[in-house]
């Protein structure tokens, strides 16, 4: 019977954990996240995301709430901004699309997708990452054999191959996300970076511009396949906990 060490016990269960945690999160994001931002419905999933004053060189952030109505008179530079912000954002989700009764402007999903980004791009490639490194501590380590009827480079191999597999599916997870994901990605950022652009640009009067609202269909087009390649991302953890608990129980 081959051994199994504290050690490559708890790197095993702690990288099957990483593993699944991954592949649960991109699948909820695939078939929760992304179709409930999509529904034809007033209310936000998110709350909305508006650029705070003086964040011009970057994406979209929380904005505080208006401390005070853009009537009174009362506040300075910056409250007022946060005002007309405020008003901008009321007025893009009281617009409405006849067909769907979603609010009609691609900003506004390009809001939403961005905030189911930024979450998982903190949350979910250390999770693949980690369990990577957690089954190449496995493949490395693994004990030989105390006794077997097999012969012991076979037994061995075997065990280190299955870990050995698992880890670059791990590590191909990212590969994935670098390759076949990284076109929607930079189209989706790009749309962002307009969307950035012109809520940051003023005219003569200090007017903001209007929001991008005609390109709806083509954003939502992206976010669907956006969300359709990080399912099939998730399949490659789920793959590599597979071969991690064959290499666990040979």
């Amino acid at each position: 019977m081959s051994t199994t060490t504290p050690s490559i016990l708890l790197a095993t269960s702690l990288g099957l954990c990483l593993s699944t945690t991954f592949s649960i999160g991109s699948l909820a994001l695939s078939y929760t996240a992304i179709p409930a931002i999509l529904l034809p419905t007033t209310a936000p999933l998110f709350p909305p995301l508006e650029l705070e004053p003086g964040a011009k060189n970057q994406q979209f952030r929380t904005a505080k709430a208006p401390t005070q109505p853009l009537d009174s008179g009362v506040g300075d530079e910056q409250e007022s901004a946060l005002d007309i912000g405020a008003t901008n954002t009321a007025r893009t989700l009281r617009s409405q699309d006849p067909r769907t009764g979603s609010p009609s402007t691609s900003s506004y999903l390009l809001r939403q997708w961005f905030h189911l980004f930024s979450k998982g791009m903190h949350t979910l490639p250390p999770c693949t990452i980690g369990a990577a490194i957690c089954y190449l501590f496995c493949a490395v380590m693994l004990p030989a054999p105390i006794s077997s009827d097999l012969p012991l480079s076979n037994t061995t191999t075997l065990r280190r191959t299955c870990y050995a597999v698992a880890t670059l599916l791990s590590a191909g997870a990212m590969v994935f996300t670098l390759t076949a994901l990284k076109p929607i990605n930079s189209a989706l950022h790009s749309r962002v970076k307009e969307v950035v652009r012109q809520e940051t640009e003023v005219d003569e009067n200090g007017a903001r511009s209007a929001d991008v609202d005609d390109k709806r269909a083509e954003t939502e087009r992206l976010i669907r396949e956006w969300g359709k390649m990080n399912a099939y991302r998730a399949i490659l953890p789920l793959l590599a906990v597979v071969h991690a608990v064959v290499g666990l129980a040979l």
